[in-house]
């Protein structure tokens, strides 16, 4: 009974806190208000999430899906203890076989072996691995617009800014790819810049990471020009038996473009609050599905079991992934921290943008000739959606499986589906003892009604630091939604583990008619059901996780390696960390908060 006291006395605070921190929020609306300028904790209509409706933005030129075979990034052994070069490269690509070449900017060893995708990086558990990021980029400044309105690098002498983040990583901060750690060709550099090397300890176990550009204020304009790549940590250890491998180990990177006929991307040039950010938009929607950089494209497979590694590597969209053939299932064997305890079995797979997926496609029972399309039915925006925003039809699909038979004399293959593979702790703690922090979503207006920008507890990237958590403890995180969105929290250096989620009212909590302090079912709580074990997009350890409008979700974060003990460097000295919504576009305009633990 004691500790239950203690825990909702706590609570109790800390929530009073966080109504404390909002009525200032509203308070300060009203200042900022005069200045044609609104803060909100209200859900609104999702009619800005993109610049304007679809309908009114020139669509991709048409092209045939599934013509164009499915590309596999090259791949870059990193567990030799060598020095690896990687550089930023502006470079050409044909991304189907119909459109005109297109302007990118890609990783690769050298201009001529530079790809978009970059090259799939592959890691053994406990060999460190070292690169040397290079940015051979001369652009005079990158060729999707920059909003210069918002907080970002602006080197002086011009350039293309980048600094590379190895997203899901335990890494020292100086490796971690801070988003003002950024150089240019020139070598001009960002205040937090250490070093263009990088350590990687590779403590963590099995798993698929991805790295990208992180630089602030233009993350999205540089990831979608194409500055991603996939990043794979293998171990003789956690490795179950028998999984799919070789040809049948298949990585996916899944990303949404749009098109003029020239074939170069097409990206806003004119922004949701033209006068407060002339080229900045809520979200960006593509048209076609790319896939390692092909768009809609076909993989021939054979009748047996394949294991698929997918990235989510959009700048803000949500996919919820079918397979069109109802015989066949998701059979999910891993998330963004590595494997799971034992398989899930899913007819749909959602992952918000930079969530990771490890799982098993099963085609023994299909016939040759059989094709099995995968495809995308996740609303824009995610999970409520405006039809305005929806794409056509053909947007929906993702790329097709083409069933063909082994060749004569080749045996086929017997992979097995994995039932048991990890433990996962159980999140234990306890409000009393323990850190608490909670942080309310919300979203500032201009006089019109336009979102332009959304805030983590009513700030932004640029104010003081507020998250300071101590190395070797735990933090319970509560993540309170006010708005219409669903936000992809990152937290760099940690993974972490949801508790759980709970809807509340969020008219009657602004309008102060009800309590977050109170429990469910009790006179005068906001909350509308019980606490939600995690969904199927939260299982597991997480790097990334979806938090819903209208919903408190809470996390368990411990201070320390994701397996206990020590990380392997100093996780207090450097430029820090940052953590911060992964719709690249908000990110991008201050819904990213910094992150210094303290020893």
């Amino acid at each position: 009974m004691a500790d239950k006291y203690r825990f909702r006395s706590v609570l109790k605070y800390k929530m009073l806190a966080a109504r404390c921190d909002l009525a200032q929020s509203l308070r300060v609306a009203v200042f900022i208000a005069a200045l044609g300028v609104q803060l909100s904790t209200s859900a609104v209509d999702a009619d800005n999430f993109v610049c304007q409706p679809t309908a009114d933005i020139p669509p991709s030129p048409t092209l045939t899906p599934f013509v164009d075979p499915l590309p596999i990034p090259p791949w870059i052994d990193i567990s030799t203890g060598r020095l690896v070069t990687i550089g930023a490269y502006k470079i050409t690509q044909v991304l189907h076989k119909d459109l005109p070449a297109t302007t990118l900017y890609a990783y690769g060893t050298s201009a001529a072996t530079a790809t978009y995708p970059g090259p799939t990086l592959l890691a053994k558990r406990n060999v460190p691995s070292y690169i040397r990021y290079e940015n051979h980029i001369t652009d005079s400044e990158t060729f999707l617009i920059t909003d210069k309105t918002l907080a970002w690098a602006n080197p002086a002498n011009g350039g293309v800014p980048i600094v590379p983040h190895l997203h899901g990583a335990e890494a020292e901060s100086a490796s971690d790819g801070h988003p003002d750690a950024w150089f240019t060709a020139s070598g001009e550099h960002g205040p937090k810049f250490v070093a263009q090397k990088y350590t990687y300890p590779n403590r963590q176990p099995s798993t698929l990471l991805w790295y990208h550009d992180h630089t602030v204020g233009i993350t999205r304009n540089n990831v979608l020009a194409g500055l991603t790549g996939l990043y794979i940590i293998h171990s003789p250890y956690d490795d179950p038996a028998n999984l799919p491998r070789g040809t049948n180990e298949v990585p996916l990177v899944i990303q949404d473009k749009r098109f003029w006929a020239n074939g170069s991307i097409s990206f806003p040039n004119v922004g949701v609050s033209p006068l407060l950010h002339p080229y900045w938009c809520q979200g960006y929607s593509g048209d076609v599905v790319l896939v390692n950089g092909k768009i809609w494209p076909y993989l021939e497979v054979y009748p047996e079991k394949y294991r698929f590694r997918i990235l989510n590597g959009a700048n803000s969209r949500f996919f919820t992934l079918t397979l069109s053939d109802a015989a066949l299932q998701w059979i999910q064997i891993g998330t963004d921290g590595g494997f799971l305890p034992s398989p899930i079995y899913l007819s749909q797979l959602t992952l918000a943008p930079a969530n990771r997926a490890d799982v098993i496609i099963d085609f023994s029972s299909l016939a040759i000739g059989s094709v099995v399309y995968m495809n995308n039915s996740a609303p824009i925006p995610f999970p409520d959606g405006d039809s305005r925003f929806s794409p056509p039809a053909v947007a929906s699909s993702v790329m097709a499986f083409k069933i063909i038979s082994r060749p004569r004399g080749s045996a086929a293959q017997n992979y097995k589906i994995p039932t048991n593979m990890t433990a996962v702790p159980k999140a234990t703690y306890n409000l009393a003892t323990d850190g608490y922090r909670s942080f309310i979503f919300n979203e500032e207006f201009d006089s019109a009604g336009n979102r332009i920008k959304s805030l983590i507890n009513s700030v932004g990237y640029t104010d003081p630091l507020t998250e300071t958590p101590k190395l070797g403890t735990v933090e319970i995180w509560d993540l309170i939604n006010f708005t219409p969105d669903a936000h992809p929290i990152h937290i760099h250096l940690i993974s972490f583990l949801v508790v759980h989620q709970q809807a509340f009212d969020q008219t009657a909590y602004t309008a102060n008619e009800c309590s977050l302090e109170v429990e469910f079912s009790q006179p005068g709580s906001c909350f509308t059901q019980a606490p939600q074990e995690p969904d199927a997009t939260q299982v597991d350890w997480k790097d990334t996780v979806i938090v819903y409008p209208s919903v408190v979700l809470r996390l368990w974060t411990k201070w320390t390696p994701r397996d206990g003990g020590s990380f392997p460097f100093d996780a207090t000295s450097g430029p820090g960390y940052v953590w911060h919504c992964h719709v690249l576009e908000h990110e991008d305009n201050e819904m990213m908060r910094p992150l210094v633990v303290r020893s």
